[in-house]
């Protein structure tokens, strides 16, 4: 392997939360042989302080054997050392030349990079952890007080029977607003249109005849009324500009009838 490809492919791993590298792979980018570098580092050990020798950790690696004549022979225990940056540093800035020089500054590199990015994941998952403790908080007390109104809100036992819809939305600014709690009664439906359908459909729910019927009516009525906008706009000469009231133009669902945000959670049921 060439000095180049060492340079740029040095072996970093985390442990304990710590990027570090093996003494094998440290000889191995920097073209020496393992048992020099161990005498490196064990000379270099007794000149430390105790504050500085931790960064080389004393462990046993398996290292193959060339030319084995059967399987168990293939492997043999041999000693190595586990590094730190600080510890890298100490060791090879003792190293010279300017292939040592190349193959630091990459080792360095990758140290930095692999730091850089230690230091900002803890940021980001303590920022998410955070966010999602408060909304959680926030939620749990807000079902607490719908609760608490529901059971002291009168002497009867409807309460016991109550369904609550908890909805989170989102600011101008993007950022989350606080969790609404509202009670569902026994007359409504959170269901999207298609699914409606197909709830009626099915006999999943079960509305009474006159219910259904003020449903099919206000359906029809609706179709009605397209069905006339069609009718002028095909009649309409295409030249002559538009002097027919044509309905108000559809507002999102989320917009109520005086054209006011209805609170989150919350819609106005459109048949489109």
């Amino acid at each position: 392997m060439s000095h180049s490809a060492l340079a740029i492919s040095p072996v970093i791993t985390i442990v304990d939360g710590k990027p570090t590298t093996l003494s094998i792979d440290l000889a191995r980018h920097f073209g020496k042989r393992h048992d020099d570098v161990l005498r490196a580092i064990r000379t270099l050990l007794p000149q430390l302080s105790e504050e500085h020798v931790h960064n080389f950790v004393e462990m046993s690696i398996d290292v193959e054997i060339s030319g084995a004549r059967n399987f168990a022979e293939t492997s043999r225990k041999s000693p190595a050392y586990r590094l730190t940056r600080d510890g890298f540093t100490l060791l090879v800035m003792g190293f010279t030349g300017k292939k040592a020089l190349a193959f630091k500054l990459a080792y360095i590199d990758a140290f930095n990079r692999m730091e850089a990015e230690l230091q900002q994941q803890p940021t980001q998952d303590a920022q998410r952890l955070q966010l999602a403790q408060t909304l959680a908080s926030q939620a749990g007390a807000q079902v607490m007080q719908a609760v608490f109104d529901a059971v002291m809100s009168g002497s009867n036992a409807d309460w016991r029977r109550a369904r609550y819809l908890l909805s989170f939305g989102y600011d101008q600014s993007g950022q989350p607003s606080l969790p609404l709690t509202k009670t569902v009664t026994d007359g409504q439906i959170i269901a999207s249109l298609p699914e409606l359908a197909q709830h009626i459909a099915k006999g999943d729910i079960f509305p009474s005849d006159t219910q259904l019927a003020a449903l099919a009516s206000a359906c029809m009525s609706r179709l009605t009324e397209r069905a006339q906008v069609r009718e002028l706009q095909a009649t309409r000469p295409a030249a002559l500009p538009s002097t027919a009231t044509t309905p108000a133009t559809l507002t999102s669902p989320h917009i109520g009838s005086d054209g006011k945000p209805l609170p989150p959670g919350t819609f106005r049921a459109v048949c489109v």
